[in-house]
């Protein structure tokens, strides 16, 4: 894989560490060629005899496999890069680093003889690439370099945080290194590592509304620590003589730490495409992306030999509600009457009409996104043709996701039933210019509805109404499967 656990170098490796070893080296050479020209002709023999004799010891140092005057430049390249340099330094790197830094003192012997430094340097710039010495002795485009690019090239709310996702998760596993460094082998090593993050990696955190303090927490260390727990349930399970393998990986899959969905790696490597991207756009040829087939493949390749080995992914498939669930969340004591408004939950005489009560009840029967009911202005409840309606995605500071994503609809009979427009009569200038302002001020960063979501799940939790996949966002599918089962056009709907 790499040098830490094989103690070698990939081809594509030791041309990125030489690469950047010539970038150094020609920039320090380009920064004193202005001085060579105060320089006594003494002083400029003296040196291109030095240099003679350095390239004479590279010759005798290379002929007994010994690499002691290039360490250093390697070295700083290896920094720079984060690729770890073997220990000891492979023949065939030394070699070719002995070979380029005799190159590089013939071309300072040829600009202390007065030849132009562009035209000496042309031969070896041909073979990375033909650019400009000037261009090619500027400083690398880093990952933060390119982050901060895709930012801009990106500039909406809801891409920051993808952006920003894979801008960490890069910078922890590769360092703060050259974007054209993260060639195939360390994206594969990269994707491998992504493939053992827990689907809950960064939740660890402590932060909330209550504590605006979080815990620095590693990906390293949550992939440490789930590998941990998933190597003890194992054994335990695997030290069992009163049950089947299979029966031992049923329980393993009960158990299991649940790591990121392929789907979550996909979506993980358009991000770094987007990074590559970025750093495209700062003037450098940047890597090419995995396709997704090679990301999956080497996924699979890395799975032990273990008859017990299972990769729990536990993806989020939402599925319709239940009738059974459904009735009991339209008997709770959101609608038949709860305890306080802190405690919808508990049976009691109060029924409060507001976006607890409403946006489920409106989500379930129009079959809106949740965050366009959140973003509801008063002036979206409007009276057309006779008949009352919701005026969705109109406001000016709503993104919409389709032109079709504006509409007007009608106000479903069962809402105007529960007395909607009644409760919309009675609101007073006090309430303000949303509809539910209590949803949309849950939330100080995110979307609305994210906030009003993992609200609503609180009360779902207290019910005993929970579940995985059949969760807030579900009742729009439960919508539509409604439609579908009545046969129900979408022309018509």
């Amino acid at each position: 894989m790499d040098a830490i656990t094989n103690n070698t170098l990939s081809p594509s490796e030791a041309r990125i560490l030489l690469t950047e070893m010539l970038r150094d080296e020609l920039g320090q050479l380009l920064s004193k060629q202005q001085d060579f020209s105060n320089w006594e002709d003494c002083e400029l023999d003296a040196r291109i005899e030095a240099l003679e004799a350095e390239n004479a010891a590279l010759r005798r140092e290379a002929r007994r496999g010994k690499w002691d005057n290039v360490q250093t430049p390697l070295t700083k390249a290896s920094a720079l890069t984060s690729i770890v340099l073997p220990k000891p330094t492979t023949s065939d790197l030394g070699r070719q680093a002995i070979s380029l830094k005799r190159r590089l003192n013939e071309v300072e012997m040829a600009v202390l003889d007065g030849d132009d430094i562009n035209q000496a340097t042309k031969g070896m710039l041909e073979e990375h690439g033909s650019t400009p010495l000037e261009e090619f002795v500027k400083a690398p485009v880093l990952i933060s370099h390119a982050w901060e690019q895709t930012l801009k090239n990106y500039p909406t709310v809801s891409m920051r945080p993808n952006i920003n996702g894979i801008g960490r998760l890069a910078t922890e596993f590769f360092g703060d290194v050259p974007v054209a460094s993260i060639h195939k082998e360390r994206q594969i090593e990269f994707f491998v590592w992504l493939s053992r993050l827990p689907r809950k990696h960064g939740k660890s955190h402590g932060k909330n509304r209550y504590n605006s303090h979080a815990k620095v927490i590693t990906k390293n260390f949550e992939i440490s620590e789930a590998d941990a727990h998933d190597f003890a349930v194992t054994e335990r399970i695997r030290g069992r003589n009163d049950i089947s393998t299979p029966e031992k990986r049923s329980l393993l899959a009960e158990e299991l730490t649940p790591r990121v969905t392929i789907a979550n790696i996909r979506k993980l490597r358009d991000s770094l495409n987007r990074i590559f991207k970025g750093a495209g756009d700062l003037g450098i040829e940047p890597p090419v992306a995995l396709p997704y087939k090679i990301i999956e493949n080497v996924i699979k390749a890395n799975i032990p030999n273990d008859a017990l080995y299972v990769r729990v992914t536990k993806p989020k498939i939402r599925v319709t509600w239940s009738e059974e669930r459904l009735a009991k969340f339209l008997t709770s004591p959101i609608y038949t009457g709860c305890a306080s408004k802190h405690r919808r939950w508990k049976p009691g005489s109060v029924i409060i009409r507001d976006a607890t009560y409403w946006i489920p009840l409106i989500v379930l029967s129009l079959g809106t996104r949740i965050e366009e009911i959140t973003l509801l202005r008063r002036k979206d409840v409007r009276y057309r043709n006779g008949t009352y309606c919701l005026a969705i995605g109109t406001a000016p500071e709503q993104s919409i996701k389709t032109e079709d994503s504006q509409r007007v609809i009608p106000l479903p009979q069962i809402l105007l039933d529960l007395g909607f427009m009644q409760w919309f009569q009675s609101l007073t200038d006090e309430h303000g210019p949303l509809l539910f302002p209590e949803a949309a001020c849950r939330s100080e960063v995110n979307a609305a509805s994210s906030a009003f979501g993992k609200h609503f799940v609180r009360i779902l939790e207290k019910l005993d109404l929970r579940a995985f996949n059949e969760d807030f966002y579900a009742l729009r599918k439960t919508f539509s499967s409604m439609l579908r089962e009545a046969d129900v056009q979408d022309g018509q709907r």
